[in-house]
């Protein structure tokens, strides 16, 4: 099902231009910020069956009463540059489990890119405050993170039968690595 933006927190904000580049890129992040920095670090927080929330079953419109979570940080030399939270319905997930049973060894890239079971169909870029329940995700793992952060919130199709979806919130140092 597409992403339902009326149910999208929104707040009025520009995106700096720094960050637009990260926003709009379509290929692997962790590629590119490997390619800048020379290095990146994935820190796994955590990767298990829970389940659908509200802002599964309203943004993302999501019917299954359980859903596959996995949340990650993505860092560079000890600095943090994004939260990534996938989010893949049961019916999604059952199509294939060895296909994402492979999460718990890689990278959710390898398993996006280059791989013609996948298609990216569907993305959206807004902006987060404290108001926002994206903001508690992250601030639940980064306590010291404050102001407005940015989401590239993206569905991708399996297998062109069912979705699955990567919520990608830039923290602020991202904005500085050119």
């Amino acid at each position: 099902m597409p992403i339902n933006t009326h149910s999208i927190f929104v707040i009025n904000a520009q995106s700096p231009e720094n960050l637009k580049k990260w926003l709009n890129y379509q290929s692997s992040l962790t590629e590119m910020l490997q390619k800048v920095k020379g290095e990146a670090q994935l820190e796994l927080i955590s990767q298990q069956w829970v389940n659908a929330d509200w802002w599964d079953q309203n943004v993302l419109q999501i019917q299954d009463d359980c859903i596959f979570k996995r949340d990650i940080i993505m860092k560079s030399h000890g600095v943090s540059y994004w939260f990534a939270r996938s989010i893949i319905p049961k019916k999604c997930y059952e199509l294939e489990p060895s296909f994402f049973d492979r999460l718990k060894n890689e990278s959710i890239k390898n398993l996006i890119f280059g791989n013609n079971k996948v298609q990216r169909i569907n993305g959206i870029n807004y902006a987060i405050d404290p108001h926002c329940i994206e903001f508690y995700w992250v601030k639940k793992n980064i306590n010291t993170v404050e102001g407005i952060l940015w989401v590239r919130l993206t569905e991708f199709s399996f297998q062109q039968r069912e979705s699955f979806y990567i919520a990608e919130i830039m923290l602020p140092e991202l904005e500085f690595v050119l």
